[in-house]
């Protein structure tokens, strides 16, 4: 069987326009969100089908699956866009805030109500447009956290140190990057490099529930505030893990996605 063949039954669509002629109600954008979604879940399904009986076709199947995930991006994109003047949606659009131009995410904001704009995700969309969110050479923002052990946590304990702030993603990075991440922070030297983990959680007890779970040596921390964090608005995350990587001086040196070890190498001592 050829690819081209396989491929007829796999609807390889733009999402972008499939329900456009919906009324702009919470109703309608919870059911063209889940729409979009189902169909992206089952072209994923048959193409991993394809995968295990095609394994000489896998990267063209990859390539189908990266141009999948563009299209039900952009859609995705538009659909919150389309929908921003209705609760779901604004949230959503926050939630993809990182992929917009700011310009174009004010003129959204300023085109809605002014319910929507004084709501809890329309403040933090302005919060967003109104900072200069931390990059690559610039210095960490220190703000106020609890630590897992109900301590408010001290930012002076790292002076002089360097620091890997994650924001999340101990599950998400599987259990072959937190074998990385443990092997990094057993080859440092605790009194030159510290991890801290901020966890996105509303609740001390959530973030001791999470400090169990991940037995680990690394501090963590959470100041309970979730969307309307610093960590979400001045440090600039949203898919966890995100990553700061810096100097003894707390200038950011590595801010990515995801663990990226040969980044951090260049930057990191190993000493042990």
């Amino acid at each position: 069987m050829s690819l081209k063949l396989c491929l007829v039954c796999i609807c390889l669509y733009s999402f972008t326009n499939l329900y456009s002629q919906e009324k702009i109600t919470e109703a309608n954008y919870l059911k063209e969100d889940s729409l979009i979604w189902m169909d992206y879940g089952k072209q994923e399904g048959e193409l991993y089908k394809l995968q295990v009986i095609m394994p000489d076709k896998k990267d063209s199947l990859q390539k189908i699956s990266y141009d999948n995930y563009k299209n039900v991006s952009k859609a995705n994109m538009e659909l919150a866009i389309k929908y921003a003047s209705v609760p779901s949606g604004l949230q959503r659009l926050y939630m993809i805030r990182l992929d917009i131009p700011k310009d174009t995410l004010k003129n959204i904001i300023n085109s809605l109500d002014a319910n929507m704009q004084e709501s809890f995700y329309g403040k933090n969309i302005k919060a967003h447009l109104q900072t200069k969110q931390i990059q690559e050479e610039d210095p960490i923002y220190k703000f106020p956290c609890i630590q897992a052990n109900g301590d408010e946590f001290d930012w002076n304990t790292t002076n002089s140190k360097q620091l890997l702030i994650l924001y999340g993603g101990l599950d998400c990075m599987g259990e072959e990057g937190r074998k990385q991440l443990e092997l990094l922070y057993n080859q440092t030297s605790n009194n030159n490099f510290l991890i801290l983990v901020y966890w996105p959680c509303s609740s001390l007890e959530q973030l001791q529930k999470l400090k169990k779970e991940y037995p680990f040596d690394y501090i963590f921390i959470s100041d309970f505030k979730e969307d309307a964090s610093p960590m979400k608005i001045k440090y600039g995350t949203q898919a966890t893990p995100t990553c700061f990587l810096t100097d003894k001086q707390h200038i950011v040196k590595v801010k990515c996605v995801g663990l990226h070890m040969e980044r951090f190498n260049k930057y990191i001592s190993r000493t042990k």
